[in-house]
């Protein structure tokens, strides 16, 4: 059984104003046919617009603190104006017996909901419905400079304040127990980008009470807790702050209070139907105090309708935020209405797949006189204005006078540039060309000395996505008077698939792990000023070819081929700032005392195949392109690497690795991540040393804190050509202890605890264990190593996250 209302072409619109006894305007008040699921909500100047069919209708008014409205209207042959006043909500204290402990009669009707919150939360197996979401945010206030930097300097800003993100939606959401949720984007529109899609999801609009933990991605590491959880006995408080009636239903209105600011909870009110203990309707609040990122506020407002016979879901879900960073201060709002709600839909057989969002190839190609009779919720006079402002510079903008304009400022040659770089664009072509600057690209090795390098491309781009590029580097060692460089290309010819050919040639010094785990400016500076040369070099004259494309959703394939010329290198000067109590080590990363060559040069063709497949990927698609939104399941990844013995090559190995890496959202608690690799060497008939398997390893104070990283190991102490395991496990506690302190809890530091471990050869066994605190992706952790079960290192690592 479903609720289906239809409209007839001779549609026609009643219209009007909520507000409430003193005149003033009545926000996001829902106005609905009774007895459906259709209709909308005012705006926030407390206007509202609804088109129906000729007839009768009940029209319902109703917001939480108002009482309930009805307007028996009859809709003929021209559009009405129809304003309403609504009253206060007026609120009976409930008759009940105070227990001897003093007990809020709240905690019995929380009590009552708990039990019923598993049976409403699997009560609907399936249903779909029409969304309609729209999403405004604001500055309302913004410095002239942002750390002593202009924040606008050539004036190209439309506007420091105001709006500065309008978007609206229309899509069909269709929804499945066990998480499977399909939505189609049927119209999109982006005030100022008429080729923009908005980024409303109706899934994101889908806070669901019931559930016991509700997750918010991007907004905390940890959910937060419901109130009518199981457990939420052992966070809230409530009480219980009357009741009132509708359609003769008794309502509870409770106020929800937490035990503890600092623990990922709301505040606020809940409102719960009597004898069928379902949530009517909510107004909670996230803050500051429950650890919540990007946004000091979120308020939550949600309103259910009947939709069938004892079966209730949401009509109406805004959110609305305040945000402020290095002196800007904003909001924002997003409102969703859901309609034309079909319960137990005949899906077809594989109906539902891992493609959750398709936004349709016309959805951003609707008219204003579409607008205009698919928008429920009214604009506002700042957000029309808006729409017709940006429209308006929008085609100004995208013109080729104006582009080049903009671009002959941007294109000026500035003094910095010659030490920073330079870029250089043709907007209107799509064209982008590059160079850097010699201040980043000058390093220092015991191999070259000093050495200056910079990289230059060229990129061009289209409208389908595609896109192609071009370039080289170029750099000269003062030690060694070397030249090197390279020159490369790419072509990303099919987004949709993620397919890009790759080739490049060149002359460089690599290190003998290809992963690179020492940033050259790090081993710059442990050389100049500790006499600490960890990173080891070789010589390498190369081609390569590569090519990567997604041959189904999740499975991705990335053949490539190399054939090198490889040469040993050694230390051509001893230079260095500051004499410490170390002393240069040699370029031969196995027997660092000696000061000869490590390995005769050689020829080397190999092979590489990568296969990475993530299990049930889930993605969305848009014209010419798939963004994927990731999966809860594993991704594994399969490795082989070749080395071909020829008249030409003269190397003869065969590398198989086998990896799994994933999440795990453990709720409240957090997220842990965890990554195992398993490898072994085939064959080792003819190899060098950097054909071994090297790990990621860090003797420095530095750290990108990558997943597969060991902090403490020495580099190439455990490198391998035999068999090997390594594993890492990672849990991001977000603020579960350390939001318990005074004072530190105000920094919203998380609590991160990782281990790892390596096995090689079948003996050798190393294991880290580490504790540390992030902040913004700034980490600080305290690592300590053990070998064949005993400590035999520890230290401090600080950095960012990678």
């Amino acid at each position: 059984m479903f609720i289906l209302c239809v409209v007839h072409l001779s549609a026609y619109t009643i219209s009007g104003k909520v507000t409430d006894e003193k005149n003033e305007p009545i926000p996001f008040a829902n106005v609905y046919i009774k007895g459906t699921t259709r209709g909308t909500t005012s705006n926030i100047q407390g206007a509202y617009s609804l088109d129906l069919a000729p007839g009768s209708y009940e029209v319902v008014y109703k917001l939480i603190g108002y009482k309930l409205h009805i307007e028996q209207v009859t809709v003929s042959s021209s559009p009405q104006v129809i304003d309403v006043k609504l009253s206060p909500e007026s609120f009976e204290l409930k008759e009940a017996e105070i227990r001897a402990d003093g007990e809020d009669p709240a905690y019995a009707v929380i009590r009552q909901a708990q039990k019923k919150r598993k049976y409403y939360l699997e009560q609907v197996d399936a249903y779909s419905c029409d969304v309609y979401i729209k999403g405004v945010q604001r500055i309302l206030k913004a410095p002239k400079k942002i750390l002593g930097v202009e924040i606008d300097p050539d004036n190209e800003i439309d506007t420091t304040t105001g709006i500065v993100y309008l978007s609206e939606s229309v899509s069909k959401f269709n929804f499945k127990q066990k998480d499977k949720i399909k939505e189609e984007m049927i119209s999109s529109k982006v005030s100022g980008d008429n080729k923009a899609f908005s980024y409303n999801q109706a899934s994101e609009m889908l806070f669901n009470f019931y559930e016991n933990i509700l997750e918010v991605e991007g907004l905390s590491e940890r959910g937060f807790i419901s109130p009518i959880a199981n457990t939420a006995l052992l966070n809230y408080r409530y009480k219980l702050l009357g009741t009132f009636f509708e359609d003769g239903q008794m309502i509870n209105k409770i106020q929800v209070i937490p035990k503890r600011k600092n623990d990922p909870v709301f505040s606020g009110i809940i409102n719960i139907m009597e004898n069928t203990w379902r949530i009517h309707s909510l107004q909670l609040i996230l803050t500051k105090d429950a650890q919540i990122d990007f946004v000091d506020t979120l308020r939550i407002n949600q309103t259910f309708l009947p939709v069938e016979k004892d079966i209730w879901l949401p009509f109406s879900t805004k959110f609305t935020f305040d945000f402020g960073a290095f002196g800007i201060k904003g909001d924002g709002m997003y409102v969703g209405v859901n309609s034309n709600y079909v319960i137990d839909p005949d899906f077809p057989k594989h109906f539902f797949t891992n493609e959750i969002l398709k936004v349709n190839d016309d959805a951003n190609k609707k008219d204003s006189a579409y607008w205009d009779t698919s928008r429920p919720v009214p604009l506002t006079v700042e957000e029309a204005t808006d729409y017709r402002r940006r429209d308006s510079l929008s085609r100004i903008r995208h013109s080729k006078t104006y582009t080049d304009s903009t671009d002959r400022k941007s294109n000026k040659l500035k003094f910095k540039d010659l030490f920073l770089g330079y870029n250089h664009s043709n907007t209107f072509k799509k064209q982008y060309w590059s160079i850097s600057g010699p201040l980043l690209g000058t390093q220092f090795n015991t191999v070259q000395g000093f050495n200056v390098s910079s990289t230059f491309s060229f990129t061009k781009a289209y409208e389908n996505y595609r896109r192609y590029s071009v370039g080289g580097s170029l750099g000269y060692g003062f030690s060694d008077e070397e030249l090197y460089g390279s020159l490369f290309g790419s072509y990303y010819y099919k987004p949709q698939k993620f397919a890009k050919i790759s080739a490049r040639v060149g002359k460089e010094y690599v290190q003998f792990n290809e992963n690179a785990p020492i940033l050259p400016l790090i081993n710059s500076l442990y050389s100049l000023l500790n006499e600490q040369n960890f990173m080891k070099l070789y010589l390498k004259y190369y081609a390569q070819v590569s090519h990567s494309s997604e041959l189904f959703n999740g499975f991705y394939f990335t053949p490539s081929a190399e054939y090198a010329q490889r040469e040993s290198l050694v230390n051509t000067t001893g230079f260095r700032w500051i004499k410490s109590n170390y002393n240069y080590t040699s370029n031969d990363p196995q027997h660092p005392d000696s000061s000869g060559y490590s390995f005769e040069a050689h020829q080397a063709l190999t092979l590489n195949v990568k296969i990475r497949y993530i299990f049930k990927q889930r993605y969305y698609t848009a014209p010419n392109i798939k963004t994927v939104t990731g999966s809860k399941y594993p991704t594994l990844l399969i490795n082989y690497k070749k080395g071909i013995y020829t008249p030409f090559s003269n190397v003869n190995y065969d590398l198989l690795t086998v990896g799994i890496e994933g999440d795990l959202n453990l709720k409240r608690f957090g997220n842990s991540s965890y990554s195992f690799t398993a490898g072994s060497f085939l064959n080792t008939r003819k190899m060098y040393f950097m054909d071994w398997y090297h790990f990621n390893e860090n003797q420095t104070l530095f750290s990108g804190f990558q997943m597969n990283s060991f902090e403490l190991l020495e580099y190439y102490s455990a490198s391998t050509r035999s068999q090997f395991i390594e594993g890492h496990f990672e849990h991001n506690f977000g603020g579960f202890f350390l939001s318990k302190i005074p004072l530190i809890k105000k920094l919203k530091l998380q609590e991160i605890g990782k281990a790892s471990i390596l096995t090689t050869d079948g003996k050798n066994t190393y294991g880290e264990l580490s504790v540390g605190i992030q902040r913004l992706g700034f980490r600080a952790a305290f690592v300590t190593g053990f070998s064949n079960q005993k400590q035999i290192s520890s230290g401090f690592r600080v950095g960012i996250e990678f």
